[in-house]
């Protein structure tokens, strides 16, 4: 039986999320304590030291990364975030491999992160929550990029002028002209970025609109600000322009 505590300020979304436990792990998740502040949540955990918590990024107080850093490395407790802040993008909390309920919580959804939980169960891992707490607290302006030995790169978006293929991994190119490696496929950016100016230009070659300085259709060049020259495949041509259009006023 799993011991696990909830963090909640708000009455309604800790009785919704108490139910949906009591309903479909009574026997394998057990609710041993509640809290909704930063300061009763610190007492309860040191108190009752649970193997899980469901924690609320707002609450009374401060943040539930208030709560984290103030148990920092000693952290020996798995984490689910709640949060009905709609700015945290769901694939960039599977990025850092974070588990997360997004508010309201749905059944379908939680009965899925729970028994993620429970088939790859693992501990707080304090480098992956400093990545994902600097992308919460940057509004998604800056991206933590995994490059070894459990190290990250924080990159701007706006430095970043194209991210290229090179088999399983992707390297990050910026307006500087240094490039990083890291051990994730391209694919795996394209889903992050979907929501940013960030287009596939290439089967290997995810571009930067925010960098495109010229463009000539005929032979499928593009000048970066920095200098730099990007092709834009034939197959790709056709939703490049589109984005383009809408980033910037056409005459077309």
């Amino acid at each position: 039986m799993v011991q696990a505590i909830i963090i909640e300020d708000e009455i309604h979304a800790f009785n919704h999320l108490n139910n949906i436990i009591i309903n479909n792990y009574s026997d394998q998740i057990k609710i041993i304590g509640t809290a909704d502040s930063v300061k009763s949540g610190i007492e309860l955990i040191e108190t009752n030291k649970p193997e899980l918590v469901f924690l609320d990024i707002q609450i009374n107080g401060g943040t539930g990364f208030d709560i984290l850093d103030y148990f920092n490395k000693e952290t020996n407790f798995e984490i689910i975030f709640t949060t009905g802040l709609i700015d945290y993008k769901e694939k960039s909390m599977d990025y850092f491999a974070f588990y997360y309920l997004n508010k309201p919580i749905q059944e379908n959804q939680f009965i899925d992160v729970i028994n993620k939980y429970f088939s790859r169960k693992s501990r707080f891992n304090l480098e992956n929550y400093l990545a994902f707490k600097h992308q919460v607290e940057n509004n998604n302006t800056t991206i933590a990029i995994p490059i070894g030995a459990g190290d990250f790169k924080i990159l701007k978006l706006e430095d970043i002028t194209y991210c290229e293929a090179d088999g399983s991994y992707t390297t990050f190119h910026t307006i500087d002209f240094k490039s990083f490696l890291t051990s994730h496929n391209l694919a795996k950016f394209e889903n992050l970025f979907t929501q940013s100016t960030f287009s596939r230009v290439h089967r290997s070659t995810l571009l930067n609109l925010k960098h495109v300085k010229d463009y000539s259709s005929s032979d499928g060049k593009v000048i970066l600000t920095n200098g730099q020259t990007i092709h834009v495949s034939t197959r790709n041509k056709s939703g490049f322009m589109k984005m383009l259009k809408m980033m910037n006023y056409s005459l077309d």
